[in-house]
C-alpha cells in the first residue's frame, strides 16, 4: 500500500501543498483533479521519489522514502508530462536505455500482452523524431512498464491523444488494475476519471478526497462554482 501523511510540498519559502493524506492499494486507480499550477505534477513527482517533501511520510509497504529511498523507488513507475526520449535513437533503442534485454527479447516482450494492448511493436523500429504525439505517448508508458512497477504514475497522458491511442491506454489500465497494480493518474478527461476507483481534487494548496457518488460536476469544481464538501 501507498501511503503520504502530512506531507509538505514547498518550492523555495512557498508552499505549493500541505497536510496531504493519501492512500493508495493494489487494484485501485487513483485519480487527481486540479486546474493548471495546483500542484498535480509536483505531488506526482514527490510520490515518484523525483523531489522531496518538505516534512510528512511518505511509505510503499511499511518502507521509508526518508530511510530507504532505493528500495522505495523500486516500486514506483512514472511517466511524465513531458516524454523523456531520444529524437535520434529508434523506440527500441530508447526502450533498450532502460533494460538489459538484447534487441530481440525486447522485441518479444512488447509483442506479449499487456503490453502489446500498447501497440509499440508495430513500430518499433521507427526513430522518435518520425513518430506522433500519440505513439510517443505509448513508447514511454512502454519504457515505464518494461521495469515491471506495481505502482504506476502517470501525468495527464492523455493530452492531445487521439481516441484510438486514448483507447489503447485505458485498456492497458484496465488491464494493469486488474493485475493487482496501483495507478495514480493526473488528468482533466472525465472518460479517465470515470475509470477511477477514488479522486482527490486539489486546490489552494489543500488535497481532499472526493465522493463519486455527488451530483457536482468536475467542470464546476475546476471552476470554483461549488464547494468540495
Amino acid at each position: 500500500m501507498l501511503k503520504l501523511e502530512d506531507i509538505v510540498i514547498k518550492y523555495k519559502k512557498k508552499t505549493i501543498l500541505s497536510d496531504v493524506r493519501l492512500t493508495a492499494v493494489p487494484g485501485e486507480i487513483i485519480g487527481l483533479l486540479g486546474a493548471n499550477g495546483s500542484g498535480k505534477s509536483t505531488l506526482l513527482s514527490v510520490i515518484a521519489g523525483a523531489k522531496k517533501a518538505e516534512s510528512g511520510k511518505l511509505s510503499i509497504n511499511d518502507i521509508n522514502f526518508t530511510e530507504k529511498p532505493d528500495e522505495y523507488r523500486k516500486y514506483i513507475g512514472y511517466v511524465p508530462q513531458e516524454n523523456p526520449l531520444i529524437a535520434e535513437l529508434s523506440c527500441l533503442d530508447n526502450l533498450r536505455i532502460w533494460s538489459k534485454l538484447g534487441k530481440e527479447e525486447m522485441r518479444e516482450l512488447i509483442s506479449t500482452k499487456p503490453l502489446s494492448i500498447l501497440g509499440v511493436h508495430e513500430f518499433c523500429d521507427k526513430k522518435v523524431k518520425d513518430l506522433s504525439g500519440g505513439m510517443k505517448k505509448r513508447l514511454s508508458i512502454t519504457a515505464t512498464l518494461i521495469t515491471n512497477p506495481s505502482i504506476l504514475l502517470m501525468d495527464e497522458p492523455f493530452a492531445a491523444l487521439d481516441m484510438v491511442a486514448k483507447h489503447d491506454i485505458l485498456q492497458y489500465m484496465s488491464t494493469f488494475k486488474a493485475a493487482g497494480g496501483t495507478m495514480i493518474v493526473a488528468s482533466h478527461e472525465e472518460t479517465v476519471l470515470d475509470y477511477c476507483d477514488r479522486i482527490y481534487f486539489i486546490k489552494n494548496g489543500q488535497v481532499t478526497e472526493l465522493d463519486k457518488n455527488s451530483d457536482k460536476s468536475y467542470i464546476d469544481l475546476l471552476r470554483g462554482n461549488v464547494n468540495v464538501r
